[in-house]
């Protein structure tokens, strides 16, 4: 009863004002707040907010694929005894898992268990998407590699330009994953078009404003991918807005001036929503409503829908 009063709660000042988090007498479940949510038809910006659990992260965790071949990744984690859905992101060309630090924390604290990818951020694309089947196969089969509540049969897989691509060929791999969210994506390789036709999950392509900038061979994700699938851009954006400040600009002048808050917030929002939906029904519904309404009022453009092929 505590749960459902937390949630409800939660619920109430989620959907009137702004986020507050539970006290530590009311043990909020991600599962009862991730389905609640979901039935409702709330704002897009409302998931601007940071959710209603506690981060926790561990960086520069090092796991095994093989006696020769291991994985570095970053995991964040929402504090919470729940069964909480497991998201692998691959940052995309010439970038590393530290541009997508922002988005973890964010998914995780409404959540999630949040793994990061550091890949070879150059010429071997069609190999991390190799690697990438192998991590989520990992996950899958030792779950508790994360932690007791990492919940196996809710992964969902993602990926930022050429990681993107990535992604679309692990899970034509038969990478274990209920869906997939595509930050900008860009096609690497011929080889990705044949991976879009054996793609079945649900995908939701959150892209960056075409007439600012358009990712290579992006509209073939539309045109290919066989599974359910929604596109939309967010007005202004550009393609570092998909994941975060370029770990490079920043290093090299202090700021990323191809990017700016309020379009990374937006994308923030717009990820969480596709996961959201995704790990609690296993399809695009919930992102469909949420993204159609905020298209119909300017805060998100080109909006395309379809079901499965």
């Amino acid at each position: 009863m505590t749960n459902l009063v937390a949630t409800f709660c939660l619920l109430v000042t989620l959907f009137g004002c702004a986020v507050t988090r539970p006290s530590a007498k009311q043990s909020l479940m991600a599962s009862n707040l991730q389905d609640n949510i979901i039935v409702l038809e709330p704002d897009l910006r409302r998931f601007e907010s940071r959710g209603p659990f506690s981060v926790m992260s561990r960086l520069d965790r090092e796991f095994n694929l093989d006696l020769e071949q291991r994985v570095v990744v970053d995991h964040f984690f929402a504090k919470s005894k729940d069964k909480l859905p497991i998201i692998i992101i691959s940052h995309g060309n010439f970038s590393n898992k530290r541009a997508h630090r922002s988005q973890a924390k964010h998914l995780a604290s409404w959540g999630f268990h949040v793994i990061t990818v550091e890949s070879p951020n150059r010429d071997e694309w069609l190999e991390n998407g190799r690697r990438l089947k192998r991590i989520a196969d990992m996950f899958y089969g030792f779950p508790r590699m994360l932690g007791d509540n990492a919940d196996a049969r809710r992964i969902i897989m993602a990926g930022h330009s050429f990681g993107g691509s990535a992604t679309i060929l692990a899970i034509a791999g038969g990478a274990p994953a209920i869906g997939a969210v595509l930050l900008d994506p860009a096609v690497v390789h011929s080889d990705v078009v044949d991976a879009m036709k054996k793609s079945d999950v649900p995908v939701a392509l959150l892209g960056s404003d075409q007439r600012v900038f358009t990712a290579r061979g992006r509209h073939r994700f539309l045109k290919n991918i066989s599974g359910e699938m929604l596109e939309v851009s967010v007005p202004r954006s550009t393609h570092d807005d998909a994941q975060g400040p370029s770990v490079f600009s920043q290093a090299a002048l202090g700021i990323d001036p191809f990017t700016s808050e309020n379009n990374q917030a937006l994308f923030r929002s717009m990820f969480t929503v596709a996961v959201m939906g995704m790990s609690s029904s296993g399809t695009l519904d919930f992102s469909v409503k949420v993204f159609e309404k905020a298209s119909k009022v300017g805060v998100l453009s080109e909006f395309k829908y379809r079901s499965s092929k």
